[in-house]
């Protein structure tokens, strides 16, 4: 081998080395920071002094012990929950926070059978075809009296852009102003993990250097076959190309949790754990439902909706076998269907006096049980459906949406 050849080569591997020592020192950087010597999940009083450092061991985030929290993080939404705890804005982020927006009266959903041709719109926003065969679609009606609890700006533009003057929305075939409406919402959660201080930048974040550092390589590598055109200046070549975008991926990484961040994510995760292993008899039936509806979008969020109305359905049961005869159901209106008809347990309060509860309305409750199990199965539907359209999934981080740019570190390759 001619001693350019050789040389070529040996640039070559010091390139790989070097990109090694790069990726390792990247790697640290890209790690969450943590308070030092605080409770895991909590914040210091004076959190802007407090001392703070980067996660050790083998994952890039605090994978230590998760106290057990019975309720969400104070103050925050199903979709920032579930903002802060990937990094990523996500179907079952949206559709938890529609669900949040109905339990609150904003709005109704209602199972309806899907049928027709899909909108214009969704096509064009799909990156896979949407399917125009849907067994079950869901229509979102406007509530005619919004109830008087605050708003954020992200909701009320989400309901504005939705409905848009109308007081209904079929989810199989969305328009464009209901598309984009939902694409803002996405930037908006991005946009206040940032806020918050959670992040420093947008979560899904990238690197401007990217392309710049992969056409350097390209360059280098196009120097090394001016030089000679053998077979092993050909391979240095490659793994010159082949280190530079290493290189540039490495530089790119995560974008790490501050110690704020962290501790909300520790938090919400605890309230993960209650929620995925909270079993019936841990309820008491009066306040059964307020509870049931209330946390039903977080569990969604955790993937874990399906387990949490199970639980539900068994403190029906159980109030049926204890005899008790109050109304698990009252808040529960905000969905309607076909196989989820709240109104059989709303028929306790319509039931006469004189009736025998148990025996007349025998297994009223065991229907409930089953009801409410499958309310969770609807709702898992619904994210499953919004997931399948891939206008959020597919494009992932929003940064095509008009204003995401100030969230920073929102650039496109």
């Amino acid at each position: 081998m001619a001693p350019v050849e050789l040389g070529l080569l040996t640039l070559a591997v010091l390139a790989w080395i070097a990109v090694g020592v790069v990726a390792v020192v990247a790697k640290a950087f890209h790690r969450d920071e943590v308070f030092t010597n605080a409770i895991p999940g909590t914040i210091p009083r004076d959190a802007s002094t407090a001392p703070r450092h980067r996660v050790q061991g083998v994952s890039q985030e605090y994978d230590g012990e998760i106290p057990v929290s019975f309720s969400p993080p104070r103050g925050l939404t199903p979709g920032l929950v579930g903002t802060v705890v990937d990094g990523s804005v996500d179907s079952r982020d949206l559709t938890a926070t529609l669900i949040d927006l109905a339990r609150r009266g904003h709005l109704s959903i209602e199972a309806v059978p899907g049928y027709g041709e899909p909108s214009k719109a969704m096509k064009d926003y799909a990156r896979r075809p949407v399917d125009e065969e849907r067994k079950t679609d869901w229509l979102l009606k406007r509530a005619d009296e919004p109830p008087a609890d605050h708003l954020s700006p992200l909701e009320h533009d989400l309901l504005k852009g939705l409905f848009h003057g109308n007081d209904r929305m079929r989810m199989g075939n969305l328009d464009q102003p209901a598309l984009q409406a939902l694409r803002e919402a996405q930037v908006g959660l991005y946009r206040e993990v940032v806020e918050h201080g959670w992040y420093r930048k947008h979560p899904q974040a990238k690197g401007g250097a990217g392309c710049l550092l992969i056409g350097l390589g390209v360059v280098l590598a196009g120097l090394f076959i001016a030089v000679k055109q053998t077979w092993p200046v050909f391979i240095a070549a490659a793994l010159v190309v082949g280190a530079f975008i290493v290189l540039s991926r490495a530089l790119r990484g995560r974008t790490p949790r501050t110690a704020e961040g962290s501790a909300v994510r520790i938090q919400a995760l605890g309230f993960k754990k209650y929620l995925a292993t909270a079993e019936a008899e841990q309820f008491k039936f009066e306040e059964a439902a307020g509870l049931f509806s209330r946390y039903l979008p977080y569990a969604m969020v955790f993937g874990v909706a399906q387990h949490w109305a199970k639980v539900f359905g068994d403190v029906a049961r159980n109030a049926q076998a204890s005899g008790w005869t109050g109304d698990l159901t009252p808040d529960l209106l905000w969905f309607d269907g076909p196989g989820v008809d709240f109104s059989d347990l709303l028929f306790w309060d319509s039931l006469d006096g004189d009736l025998d509860l148990f025996g007349a309305a025998d297994g009223l409750v065991e229907l409930g049980g089953g009801a409410v199990e499958g309310l969770g199965e609807v709702a898992t539907q619904l994210g499953d459906f919004m997931g399948s359209l891939d206008f959020l999934d597919g494009l992932g981080d929003g940064c095509d949406v008009g204003g995401c740019g100030d969230v920073g570190g929102c650039i496109d390759l």
